[in-house]
């Protein structure tokens, strides 16, 4: 098979612009809930077979930050959706997150096309640098200003679960890395300098290396069901609660009323409750009216997990937290939010934004309180009663792969987040692939309680034992299931190999292009 596309040679560049933008927007669609994983070879190939046909590097930048362009504001629409929750106030901001993010987010995809036409690398050397050029500037894009490591390529395979044990080795990075290579190896069909015999022998090879990726992970979830941990009988609860009232003093309480509606619903042996993030629209810490009320819904000798925020009232400091209430009404531990969300729970630079008068231009900016971070030596393990420790993190949180190695050994994962602000978009079904992933990652259960989003038990094979879809609000009745034994190469590694073999990848055309450079 070869591809000839000499229209493409004729097309003036603003259509090509075009071309890439439309493909990805293909991309976006790649990931949940869509999953349509057909599109990955055709985005990334098509991309490759864009990039061979600029002829500067200004157009080599422009091809990749267009197709950037229509990935992210196809992928990421649904942040826009949360500027409608108070529409007089955010409405008119609503281009930010929808237009101006992924002009930005885009840059990263513009310098990696740009980087891989600086290389002049041909054939699979091209391919191979191109997985890595791209993959390194995921992990920039996941560092730089605290980081957005959201839809990387690897996502895609979230409704492939054989594909996604590969993530138990080299984590979403390495798997984002091989994603983007299996995919872009089809785009030699389009090079002229390669035999017709030589091209049949690399399509095969990488449908040979799909097949084999598959079949491995394949083979990894014939593994039998872990076992569940006794005494750790919990009831997760979905209470679908709507965002708009939650904090209007006449309504916020009707909020807490659903859950413990839910959570006594039917009979059931849990003995912990765990309610999303923020559920509790009080300073459960400081509130002794509320205290006395939510005791009574605290099962015998267990506790209320829930999602509240916490104060300080002489420091006037405010924390992202999550909190375990015993029968007795003590708190029993506590966690607090590490990874704020920048302009969604602090505010940066704002004393940049206060002297140079831009805050005052956008009273939203003008009037907004900002989140603490957590205290120094403040622990990122909850330890309950006869519960196992938990790593504990926050919604936003579970993005960042490489933070969820605690500072004390852990056994299951806790994630509370609440998805109201995103509807019943994609946002929810994205959240819990995340999610999923670093169970996968860590050989460890995830256990999800999310307000108008996707609650689940899920094993650490990321096998989903329980789950609630989106507005699907009620309960799940489970136990904990055990560790995987020996837990994963990934939870000792982390990003050591991901990270080693993007370099790897990008190295022998950096090779060949020293070599070019000195014998000219």
């Amino acid at each position: 098979m070869n591809i000839r596309m000499p229209k493409l040679d004729q097309l003036p560049f603003w259509k090509l612009g075009g071309i890439a933008f439309v493909l990805g927007l293909l991309l976006a669609t790649t990931f949940a809930p869509l999953h349509l994983i057909f599109f990955l070879p055709v985005c990334f190939s098509g991309l490759l077979i864009l990039l061979g046909k600029c002829q500067s590097k200004w157009q080599a930048y422009f091809i990749g930050w267009w197709f950037g362009w229509g990935q992210f504001i196809a992928g990421l629409y649904w942040i826009g959706f949360s500027f409608t929750i108070d529409a007089n106030a955010h409405a008119a901001l609503i281009p930010i997150p929808t237009l101006i993010l992924p002009a930005f987010l885009a840059i990263f995809c513009g310098l990696a096309t740009l980087s891989l036409h600086i290389l002049k690398a041909r054939g699979l050397i091209r391919v191979l640098a191109f997985a890595g050029i791209w993959t390194l500037f995921e992990y920039i894009r996941g560092v730089i200003f605290t980081g957005f490591p959201w839809n990387l390529a690897g996502y895609s395979w979230g409704n492939t679960l054989p594909l996604m044990q590969w993530t138990a080795f080299f984590g979403i990075y390495g798997l984002t890395l091989l994603t983007v290579f299996v995919s872009s190896v089809p785009s030699i069909l389009a090079d002229p300098t390669l035999s017709q015999r030589t091209k049949n022998r690399y399509i095969l090879a990488d449908c040979a290396m799909l097949a084999c990726l598959f079949a491995v992970g394949f083979t990894r979830l014939q593994a039998p069901p872990l076992d569940l941990i006794e005494g750790t009988d919990l009831r997760i609860v979905q209470p679908n609660n709507d965002q708009q009232g939650k904090w209007k003093p006449k309504t916020r309480f009707e909020h807490v009323r659903r859950l413990t509606e839910l959570s006594r619903e039917g009979e059931t042996s849990a003995k912990y409750l765990i309610w999303p993030e923020t559920a509790v629209p009080f300073f459960l810490t400081t509130d002794e009216r509320l205290k006395p009320y939510l005791q009574q819904f605290v099962p015998p000798g267990g506790a209320i997990i829930t999602g509240a925020p916490r104060k300080d009232p002489e420091r006037r400091l405010y924390w992202n937290s999550v909190q375990a209430l015993s029968s007795e009404g003590k708190i029993l531990g506590k966690y607090d939010k590490r990874h704020l969300l920048p302009y969604g729970e602090y505010l940066p630079l704002r004393w940049f934004l206060k002297t140079s008068g831009i805050s005052s231009l956008i009273p939203v900016l003008d009037k907004m309180s900002d989140f603490s971070f957590p205290e120094e030596n403040a622990s990122d393990i909850l330890s309950v009663g006869n519960l196992p420790p938990a790593r504990v993190l926050i919604c936003y949180e579970v993005a960042f792969p490489w933070e969820i190695k605690g500072q004390a050994p852990f056994e299951w994962i806790l994630n509370v987040t609440n998805d109201a602000w995103f509807g019943h978009t994609s946002g929810p079904y994205q959240h819990f692939v995340t999610s999923q992933t670093r169970a996968i990652e860590q050989g460890v259960s995830l256990i999800r309680s999310a307000n108008k989003g996707v609650s689940a038990i899920v094993d650490g094979y990321g096998r989903v034992l329980q789950k609630r879809a989106p507005i699907d609000a009620g309960v799940i009745d489970g136990k904990i299931p055990s560790p995987i034994e020996g837990r994963t190469f990934y939870s000792k590694v982390g990003e050591f190999l991901p990270f080693g073999l993007t370099i790897a990848f990008i190295l022998p055309a950096l090779y060949l292009r020293r070599r070019s450079l000195k014998s000219s």
